[in-house]
């Protein structure tokens, strides 16, 4: 005996096989604290804004979610060889300054993925692998135009900042935006290092003998001027000898002791 089936029951098995889909696709998103989620939709592609933290529904099947870090990371470059440090993305970060001599030096990048969606699009989800070579080459590029001597006194402060300005301008186009950057523990050729060392001690030494020879000079002024002072007090003496009445009296007695002070003072 055949039993006929509802006319519903068509639609009703439908129904039930779009939620089973529905079911098994997990339509729902829970974004996290410190996460975006990125939207890539068979139809329109990568959606312009991401998925912030909270719960979300999706399209199942036709949407795919890409999650995106957007708390502060840093990206280090620091040891050298076998003596990388573990946390480190690489080994100390080598460049030319501008007379030839290399330097190496500890950095750090701090930064935040801004815009996930132009991030997704324009570097990857590997982005930090992206990344690195930028700052290196920045790195490169901008020590070229310092000196060793400048980079060694005062001017790395400035090296630093034009480094920090041409990275954040290059990654800004791709939804990345520099915090910091900072140089560290830079080290230099250890020949040039005794050269500046040694250059600092002969400009030291000379500095010495030019404040000695000035004072010498400072010196020498003062007893000059003494000894001016003294000659103008004599020749007063002996203008007021040669204008007093009783001058040729004392000359022709003969007594010069207090009587010639006396004469002076009247």
């Amino acid at each position: 005996m055949q039993t006929d089936l509802p006319r519903w029951a068509p639609q009703a098995a439908i129904a039930a096989l779009v939620v089973l889909i529905v079911f098994f696709s997990n339509p729902t998103r829970f974004v996290g604290n410190g996460e975006n989620l990125v939207v890539f939709s068979w139809l329109g592609g990568v959606q312009p804004t991401p998925l912030e933290p909270g719960f979300h529904l999706v399209v199942p099947i036709l949407t795919e979610t890409i999650p995106f870090d957007v708390k502060t990371q840093a990206l280090t470059w620091k040891g050298t060889g076998q003596e990388q440090a573990a946390d480190a993305y690489g080994s100390k970060i080598t460049a030319l300054t501008r007379d030839g001599q290399e330097i190496g030096a500890e950095v750090t990048l701090n930064f935040v993925v801004s815009d996930p969606p132009k991030a997704y699009t324009t570097l990857g989800t590997d982005y930090i692998d992206r990344i690195a070579p930028i700052v290196r080459s920045v790195i490169s590029t901008e020590t070229a135009g310092f000196s060793a001597q400048d980079i060694y006194s005062t001017k790395r402060p400035a090296l630093q900042a034009q480094i920090r300005e041409k990275i954040a301008q290059d990654l800004g186009q791709y939804g990345i935006t520099v915090q910091e950057l900072l140089l560290r523990d830079v080290e230099f050729n250890k020949d040039f290092v005794a050269s500046i060392e040694a250059k600092t001690i002969a400009e030291n030494q000379l500095s010495k003998k030019v404040f000695e020879i000035d004072q010498a000079r400072q010196d020498a002024r003062t007893v000059i001027s003494q000894a001016q002072a003294e000659a103008g007090s004599l020749s007063a003496k002996a203008n007021a000898l040669t204008q007093n009445p009783e001058y040729l009296r004392v000359v022709k007695s003969g007594v010069l002791g207090s009587t010639l002070e006396t004469l002076v003072t009247k």
